[in-house]
């Protein structure tokens, strides 16, 4: 058996887990989640890790982390969905997973980027 088939399969199993995080999940905007906030239609979900997210919480958002989807997603409500994550990696996954579960996301914000004057994490 030649040695290139493992490696092939081993490099053809590792990249789906590349793109999943790596490459950008397309057709969600960019936006503040300050400026979502006055839409009381669109659902504001943190997926940020708990340990990070209570220290920092975002008013009025639902908080589910990545991590937690695969049990929880069905608490997430069917209406438009603005993600809120702490780096582009975990904004991918969310945006891959809930697509997966039928569900509409629309936008995104990262915490540690400048939205207007303020940052949205401390």
């Amino acid at each position: 058996m030649s040695i290139g088939i493992p490696i092939a399969l081993l490099a053809l199993a590792g990249s789906n887990g590349f793109y999943k995080r790596f490459v950008t999940a397309k057709g969600v905007k960019h936006d503040c989640a300050d400026n979502v906030k006055e839409n009381g239609d669109i659902l504001l979900l943190d997926v940020r890790a708990y340990n990070i997210s209570y220290k920092d919480p975002i008013e009025g958002a639902f908080e589910l982390p990545v991590a937690y989807f695969i049990r929880g997603y069905e608490e997430i409500k069917d209406s438009p969905i603005h993600i809120i994550a702490s780096d582009k990696m975990e904004k991918n996954m969310a945006v891959r997973l809930l697509r997966k579960k039928d569900k509409n996301v629309i936008s995104y914000s990262l915490t540690e980027e400048n939205c207007g004057e303020r940052m949205i994490a401390k």
